[in-house]
């Protein structure tokens, strides 16, 4: 009897001892549960509120560029006058109407010596007067008659005179009148005498000045004067110089002056021609 109790208890103990290494394996084998710290940063491009989570965008507003406004007024229409207020030809003055745009289109006679008007051409800013007489009347100077006569008197006066008288008048001061109010003054920058080549070029083609200026095709003797290419503001004013005797009838348009003219839109009143 004591031996079957002995075997018993040693059973019992065994089985107790059992349960426990297993309890205690089972906790050795579970895994091991990992924690990470994440740590959340912000771009520097924006800016978080303390009372939220929204992130707000910095936006800076677009700005337009304003065009810079042309100062130069449209002149087609106008009745225009000229006035030479310093130079050799201070006090002398001319008068013409700038015919419309329509004269491109309809043409006809409104552009005819004797009519008192002048073509406009933008761009270039080339002005167009006639110079000579009205139907060979010397009674009757056309529109820029006066300044033609200055330059080269009655033709064939040689290449000196010519430059002598350009180099005088550059630097002339001019304030011009469309419809009685003053639109700017101005001053002479250039002056020169196309060749017979160029001068033709220039009646068919009025639009490509600058670029028969830069050319200068002809001869080389009939070129007078010199007229620099700038961006600055300018208006060019053309008119015929007088050729050779022996032209014929087209003496009095066989060569072209052009005039180029420095702009100044706040004339002082000193320049101001008095009535």
């Amino acid at each position: 009897m004591k031996k079957y109790l002995s075997l018993l208890l040693i059973f019992l103990i065994g089985t107790i001892v059992s349960a426990d290494h297993v309890r205690m394996l089972n906790i050795v084998r579970q895994p091991k549960q990992e924690t990470s710290l994440i740590i959340e940063t912000e771009e520097p491009s924006t800016v978080t509120t303390p009372s939220s989570n929204l992130t707000e965008v910095l936006r800076i507003p677009s700005v337009e560029a304003t065009p810079t406004p042309d100062p130069f007024p449209a002149l087609y229409n106008c009745s225009m006058e000229l006035t030479f207020t310093s130079g050799p030809l201070a006090g002398n003055k001319t008068d013409f109407t700038i015919l419309g745009e329509e004269y491109f289109t309809e043409k006809g006679d409104s552009f005819f010596p004797g009519k008192n008007t002048a073509v406009y051409y933008d761009p270039p800013r080339y002005l167009i007067l006639h110079s000579a007489f009205e139907n060979g009347n010397m009674l009757k100077p056309l529109e820029a008659e006066f300044i033609r006569f200055y330059l080269e008197y009655w033709g064939d006066s040689g290449n000196a005179f010519v430059q002598g008288n350009i180099d005088s008048l550059t630097g002339s001061t001019v304030i011009w009148s469309c419809n009685d109010e003053i639109i700017f003054s101005s001053y002479i920058r250039d002056i020169v005498h196309l060749s017979q080549v160029a001068s033709n070029q220039l009646w068919l083609e009025p639009r490509n000045l600058k670029q028969i200026l830069t050319n200068k095709e002809g001869l080389v003797s009939e070129w007078v004067g010199e007229m620099d290419i700038t961006s600055e503001p300018t208006i060019y004013l053309g008119f015929c110089g007088w050729g050779p005797v022996d032209s014929g009838d087209q003496r009095f348009a066989y060569y072209r002056y052009l005039i180029n003219f420095d702009l100044d839109f706040n004339p002082s009143e000193s320049e101001t021609p008095k009535p």
